[in-house]
């Protein structure tokens, strides 16, 4: 019997989720996917913010349990009995199997390979790239050079340090921007001439993270999470390894004024820099 009903999705603590899917529930964990046909269902239980999948065993021995915590009580009730209504009807009498038999588990867990298993993946590289590093430390250091000739040519120490504190704000302002600017365009660039594949989130090395295929086979790893709805990723069709997880349209125009706004603020504060350091040079 097939579920036609609108059921809720069960989201639990520490990621778990259970939905029905046509004749099986889908059960995700954080490190494995379980696949529960209805025929392997004895009952389910709604226990407050609690669900508990019963599978059916033989008589005398212990039946499997699979219980998903901190749930919606009121999806919960919908859940269980939905789910109850739509398994298959059994004669009296009939002996039960081992449902748990009848489980099929995917392991969501990616190890690190060694050796000629590494090259079959790779991580997306994330955060500053090496040239804005490299830029981000020569405008601290000129900063601080600027903070203390003028120090030393206004002979007014005060002056000094407002000139680095204010400065190295309008760094980090000017780079936050900067970047964030960049990767907007990487996102809109991706999203029209790059490659889009769908995602796969697996457990791996300590926490979750999203894998995707490139067009060479190789399996690769990103992060990003787009609100609970499955994560799509764009790739640049020659350098795979230069990736965006793709967000919502309106997401990212509210991330483009934010970025504008930042960059506003950036230049005044760069512009701040200057009118405060120049009187030491003008004298």
């Amino acid at each position: 019997m097939s579920i036609s009903s609108p059921i809720p999705v069960l989201q639990g603590d520490k990621g778990t989720a259970l939905r029905a899917d046509g004749e099986e529930l889908l059960l995700r964990r954080q490190d494995d996917e379980l696949r529960i046909p209805l025929a392997a269902i004895a009952f389910v239980h709604a226990e407050g913010r609690s669900v508990s999948v019963e599978l059916t065993a033989p008589a005398g021995a212990e039946a499997t349990v699979y219980r998903v915590k901190d749930v919606s009580a009121a999806a919960a009730t919908i859940f269980a009995d939905a789910v109850n209504a739509a398994l298959p009807v059994r004669a009296e009498g009939e002996p039960l199997v081992d449902g748990s038999r009848l489980v099929v588990t995917r392991s969501l867990v990616a190890e690190t390979g060694t050796g000629d298993a590494e090259r079959d993946e790779d991580d997306v590289p994330v955060g500053f790239p090496s040239p804005a590093k490299w830029a981000t430390c020569a405008a601290v250091s000129a900063v601080v050079l600027l903070a203390v000739v003028v120090g030393l040519l206004d002979r007014n120490w005060g002056r000094g340090i407002a000139t680095l504190l204010l400065g190295e704000l309008g760094v980090a302002a000017s780079f936050l921007a900067g970047l964030g600017l960049i990767s907007t365009w990487e996102h809109w660039y991706l999203r029209r001439y790059g490659i889009t594949v769908d995602t796969l989130q697996v457990y791996r090395n300590g926490t979750d993270t999203n894998a995707y295929t490139d067009s060479a086979g190789v399996t690769r790893y990103i992060g990003g999470t787009n609100k609970g709805r499955p994560v799509q990723v764009a790739y640049h069709p020659r350098k795979p390894r230069t990736a965006a997880v793709l967000t919502g349209r309106g997401e990212q125009t509210g991330t483009l004024i934010a970025l504008l706004l930042l960059t506003a603020i950036a230049a005044l504060i760069d512009y701040g820099t200057i009118r405060l350091s120049l009187p030491a040079f003008t004298g």
